[in-house]
């Protein structure tokens, strides 16, 4: 028996999780192993990992080391493929780990408007694969808040996917979206009361499109109004080596109430100055001393559409979020008033189904006993 074969048998005899192999002259190991951080296949399989060594007496002692070395990871679940990742899939700079990592979730399935806001928008933070800075700018973002839990989750997945140990559980706060206590959600007359104060031209018409139509208000620099009142927000997808050419997603929203299309001036389109509009509305609702945010707005909307009946499937896809990301987070918030007013729709319809009449009751009616 050679010296490649012993080996093989020691570790079979040991119960080793790897086997030794000879490509031409070079050795490899064999084994079943975790998804590579580069690889689009997502579960465990079988695959080999290159020792850049040949097939000599030394070669072979180093390559059974490495065997049980790995196969004692493997045990403890310690497993990191970054140590044997091929030299240039290391030296990749942050930019190139980026387009790397885009290209894999989209090969995956993922939108472009899935990438830029649950990815991009939070692996920009970075600017390195230093785990310590990583970590240094997630606790730059205010902590138990959804935008550091939704970065953590962002770049743990990245740091991953180029093989770098990153651990951001510690950082990621309590927050969850099942676990958000209801706001108060301030009531339409409210908010129509607070749009009539409002004296700047612009802010005033911002305030009427975001509480008519629940958009975000970073959103208010991607509106098109060819098809008033039936709001479209284009958005700019994301680019790839593959796909250079940037393209368009659009999403259709229905006013809630179409009144007030009418009553906010809201045809005269008003158009941003500043495309961070986002922050630019919270400061305007702070200067204006309005005692709800922004979002307030559109979870209102989102209320007063469960509230006119809207499928819930079609509300969040005007929204622009997924069924998940909406039931976690309205379905909570609907108050006693909003069961009182569906209940009492249903009572009012002619049609609605009545009680049965009692047998015993059908008998008196006739003349019975």
């Amino acid at each position: 028996m050679d010296r490649l074969a012993q080996a093989n048998s020691r570790l079979r005899a040991d119960k080793s999780r790897c086997s030794i192999e000879q490509r031409g002259d070079r050795l490899l190991l064999r084994a079943t192993l975790p998804p590579k951080p580069t690889a689009a296949r997502q579960d465990w399989h079988r695959q080999r990992i290159f020792l850049g060594v040949n097939s000599t007496h030394a070669g072979i002692s180093f390559a059974e080391s490495e065997a049980r070395k790995i196969t004692a990871l493997l045990d403890q679940g310690l497993f990191d493929w970054q140590p044997y990742l091929k030299q240039d899939e290391v030296s990749l700079d942050l930019n190139q780990w980026l387009e790397k990592f885009k290209s894999h979730k989209f090969s995956q399935g993922i939108s472009e408007t899935t990438w830029q806001k649950d990815y991009f928008d939070f692996l920009k933070i970075l600017e390195n694969l230093n785990p310590d800075d990583g970590i240094a700018s997630v606790k730059e973002i205010a902590p138990n808040t959804r935008k550091r839990s939704r970065a953590c989750m962002a770049i743990t997945a990245f740091f991953k996917f180029t093989g770098i140990q990153i651990d951001l559980k510690p950082y990621k706060g309590s927050y969850s979206p099942t676990t958000v206590q209801p706001r108060d959600i301030p009531t339409d007359a409210t908010i129509q009361d607070w749009f009539f104060k409002i004296k700047d031209t612009f802010w005033g018409w911002s305030f009427g499109i975001m509480a008519t139509y629940g958009i975000r208000p970073e959103e208010l620099p991607l509106l098109e109004f060819e098809k008033m009142p039936v709001l479209m927000v284009r958005k700019k997808s994301i680019s790839t080596s593959s796909d250079p050419k940037h393209k368009f997603q659009e999403r259709s929203i229905y006013p809630i109430y179409p009144e007030w299309v009418e009553e906010f001036n809201l045809k005269s389109v008003q158009l941003p100055k500043s495309k961070d509009t986002g922050k630019q509305a919270c400061k305007q609702f702070q200067r204006y001393q309005i005692p709800f945010t922004p979002y307030d707005l559109r979870h209102a909307w989102a209320i007063r559409s469960m509230e006119f009946g809207l499928p819930l499937e079609l509300a969040a896809q005007q929204m622009g979020h997924s069924m998940i990301v909406h039931s976690q987070t309205y379905h909570k918030w609907i108050s006693d008033r909003h069961h009182k007013q569906a209940f009492d729709r249903i009572m009012a319809k002619p049609d609605r189904i009545t009680p049965p009449i009692a047998t015993s009751r059908l008998v008196l009616i006739n003349g019975g006993i």
